[in-house]
């Protein structure tokens, strides 16, 4: 290991190039665990590594069972007739009672549905004998897989990529002598109905429904080409379905196109909410056909300048003490203990970004809560979209390391799917006329009502934790454009949802308006005045009131509403941020949720106004010490990264820094996906949660929206706010001394690259402003322990 030294400290040497890598196979029957994922948002594909008969697990990110597909009377659970009207008796029984229930306003979930894996590839090499200098690897960086290994004099290589430009998956294999006969095939032993597997020319078509009558239909075509074979070769088996392609060859490739005719476009009203498309396999066909006829190098190469324009928009780079690059990453994974090693935590926020510029890419579906990847017919909670967290982690620091571009697939699904039905669940539950709402269980066929489980399911502020996001990026962006379209309309319609259903508190006459009925995400009663739900809407409201001139309709009902908002900020008895508005949280609540720490992390209308008030620190602290390290409540992943980050955004480095360690011991398989409660299965939220608890370390970047409209309310010109102020490592732990980061996206529009010393001092920054915000007129930087630092 290479020591350096600078100005007199010893310097670590950083982290290289990041990658997967393993010096074995992955295993059939742990698919989840072992492979590692491709994916170019669309399609997924998982190699397994396997020498003789390798098998590729693959993905669509669409084909779902249930919905309209096999009901056509499919309602998204919306009941037939309203049962708005019993919101008034609970509401009633509530403010008498303190707490009640929502039974009268749950819903049916007939043909819900579920996610489902589309089949694997099968690449039979035959029997290999003897297989020697074995290694598989997953570049981060370039999003391409690569597995060698030598039989007798043989040396043989195979590389797959997913590619984003070509919307097709890519596998070739590759030999300094030639290849032994192979035998590629596709299957699916899972769905019921059997898909039809078929093959004409060199390709093979695996075509399917997911029911026996009406269905999605579902297609996956893999073809194979041989370079410098003759153009009449034809290695079909029509037989068996399979082709086959005799030994003696140096070089074959196969190219991978599927698809669903699954619509969002058609999720709304006017098309009958049907989401049903065109039959796919013309579609497919032509994408198949369309790439095959490309070379290599020129497939490859268009996936890599793609990829690499969105991996390396943002580089972290952390010291390898223990030369961890030089040792499988199963090995690091299965070995990681506390207090941890800086070179996988880097190599898990890498992977955190490349797992979401796998699979959120415009045209895509969001990620789900397997991400893209699935082995089973019917994974873990239908891997749908989870609405209360899960969801929300995926897009946590999309922003800040630069793919915002890639949130795309949010906010389209928003509007296209959630918001039409949405609109009809605000009105049949809740006897809004105006806005959207969604609760915590969604699928993709716009399921948006309340399932038949208060404490899972009461959850209707899901659409203002979505709308969080929204801001985030026109925060970060600057882009106006994107606002008024996209932006606006989806916090305008949560707005408007809110703003009818607040009532004045009736329990303690105070003046102020509450929600009622409200539950904290699953935990505790339902009640009213939740601190979730108000912290939640502070934010929203402050957000439109800074963004809309005083002559919009909805401005002037914000601005008359937010002042009587039920604070969602309430210090409780035993000195806690209150949970509830009602004081019943009980010391040592290990629940695996912080929802009442949520204007703290990730959102802001705790953090940004009361970020230095001593009296609010010391009861986050509190609250955080009272809800334990995350492994007491079903020992989740997602947990601990969230505690991680608040507990760094209170400047608490080693608890931050413990529990990021502690999540990647106890979650983290050894091919690096997250795992919930340790073992299978596999949720993604942890993954993608990494990023943003090592975001909040590494720099605290205040939304300015509370202080302009401070200004604005107190005589200041537009709510101007004159200094913009960043602190740079405010959390950097000791492990992590003498690294360095580039290209951390601001709010405003700018971007910052900085290093620190060995002691975690950041002590050289470089700035690149660009539109820095409305009003704003001065960017100043800070360190660790309060000092300035210029940049």
């Amino acid at each position: 290991m290479r020591l350096t030294v600078v100005s007199g400290l010893l310097v670590l040497p950083l982290a290289a190039a990041k990658s997967l890598w393993s010096d074995s196979p992955g295993n059939y029957s742990s698919i989840i665990t072992t492979a590692f994922p491709l994916g170019n948002g669309r399609l997924g594909a998982m190699p397994i590594g396997l020498p003789g008969k390798e098998i590729v697990n693959l993905n669509v990110d669409s084909l779902w069972r249930g919905g309209p597909f096999e009901n056509p009377a499919y309602t998204g659970g919306n009941p037939n007739v309203s049962k708005a009207d019993a919101l008034p008796g609970i509401r009633e029984w509530i403010f008498q009672n303190g707490t009640g229930n929502v039974t009268a306003l749950y819903g049916d979930f007939p043909d819900y549905g579920s996610y489902q894996v589309l089949g694997n590839l099968t690449i039979d090499l035959g029997d290999m004998g003897a297989v020697s200098n074995y290694r598989r690897s997953l570049d981060l960086e370039s999003g391409v897989y690569l597995d060698q290994f030598k039989t007798g004099n043989v040396d043989i290589t195979r590389e797959a990529f997913c590619s984003f430009p070509d919307q097709v998956c890519v596998y070739r294999l590759a030999s300094n002598r030639s290849l032994p006969a192979i035998t590629f095939g596709l299957e699916n032993q899972l769905s019921s109905p059997t898909p039809n597997v078929t093959c004409q020319g060199n390709s093979i078509s695996l075509y399917g429904v997911t029911a026996p009558t009406i269905g999605m239909i579902y297609n996956a075509r893999a073809t194979v080409v041989v370079p410098g074979a003759k153009s009449s070769s034809n290695y079909c088996s029509p037989n068996n379905a399979t082709v086959n392609v005799p030994k003696g060859h140096r070089e074959v490739l196969l190219i991978f196109a599927a698809g669903t005719d699954y619509d969002a476009s058609k999720g709304n009203a006017a098309a009958g909410f049907s989401f049903r498309g065109e039959d796919p396999y013309r579609q497919v066909l032509q994408t198949a056909t369309s790439a095959a006829k490309k070379s290599y190098s020129a497939l490859k190469s268009a996936h890599l300048k793609d990829f690499q324009a969105l991996s390396g928009t943002f580089e972290l780079s952390l010291p390898d003490p223990n030369n961890s690059s030089s040792k499988p990453t199963t090995e690091l994974i299965n070995s990681y203990t506390l207090p941890g090693d800086p070179f996988v935590e880097n190599l898990l926020f890498d992977y955190g970004r490349y797992l979401f510029i796998s699979s959120s890419r415009p045209g895509s579906l969001p990620p789900n809560l397997q991400g893209l990847w699935t082995e089973s017919y019917s994974p873990a909670w239908s891997g749908d979209y989870h609405a209360n967290i899960n969801l929300q982690m995926a897009h946590w620091a999309v922003e800040q390391t630069g793919l915002g571009d890639l949130t795309e697939p949010l906010w389209r699904y928003i509007t296209e799917t959630w918001m039409p039905r949405g609109a009809e669940t605000a009105e049949l539950l809740y006897g809004a006329s105006s806005g959207w709402v969604t609760h915590d269980e969604m699928n993709t066929f716009g399921h948006t009502a309340m399932k038949n489980d208060a404490q899972w399911a009461n959850y209707p502020v899901s659409n203002a934790w979505l709308a969080h996001h929204a801001w985030d990026h026109f925060d970060y962006t600057q882009d106006a454009a994107w606002y008024e379209e996209t932006g606006y309309p989806i916090l305008a319609g949560v707005a408007e949802f809110w703003v009818s259903q607040l009532v004045a508190d009736e329990y303690f006459h105070d003046g102020t308006l509450v929600v009622n009925p409200c539950n904290s995400p699953e935990h505790g009663p339902t009640t009213f005045g939740c601190t979730h739900y108000h912290q939640l809407l502070t934010e929203l409201f402050t957000h439109l009131l800074t963004t809309r001139p005083k002559t919009n309709t909805l401005h002037t009902t914000l601005s008359k509403t937010l002042p009587h908002l039920s604070p969602g900020l309430i210090i409780g008895s035993w000195s806690q941020i209150q949970e509830w508005k009602l004081d019943l949280d009980t010391r040592n609540d290990t629940h695996r949720h912080l929802s009442n720490l949520y204007g703290w992390y990730p959102g802001s209308s705790i953090s940004s106004p009361h970020a230095t008030n001593r009296t609010v620190t010391d009861a986050i602290a509190t609250t955080l010490y009272s809800r334990g390290n995350g492994t007491e409540d079903q020992n989740t992943g997602w947990a601990k990264v969230w505690r991680s980050a608040c507990w760094a955004g209170l400047n608490e480095t080693v608890n931050a820094y413990a529990e990021l360690a502690l999540a990647v011991q106890e979650n983290f398989g050894p091919n690096g996906l997250s795992l919930y409660g340790g073992s299978v299965p596999f949720q993604a939220d942890a993954n993608f949660g990494v990023v943003g608890a090592v975001l909040e370390m590494l720099v605290r970047d205040k939304d300015l929206s509370y202080a302009r409209l401070d200004a604005a309310q107190n005589g200041g010109v537009g709510g101007k706010v004159q200094v913009q102020e960043i602190v740079l490592g405010p959390a950097i732990p000791e492990a992590w001394g003498g690294g360095q980061v580039s290209g951390v996206r601001v709010r405003g529009g700018g971007r910052v690259s900085f290093r620190w010393d060995a002691e975690g001092v950041v002590d050289w920054c470089e700035f690149e402003g660009a539109g820095r915000g409305e009003g704003l007129e001065e960017v100043s930087f800070f360190v660790k322990g309060g000092g300035a630092i210029q940049c």
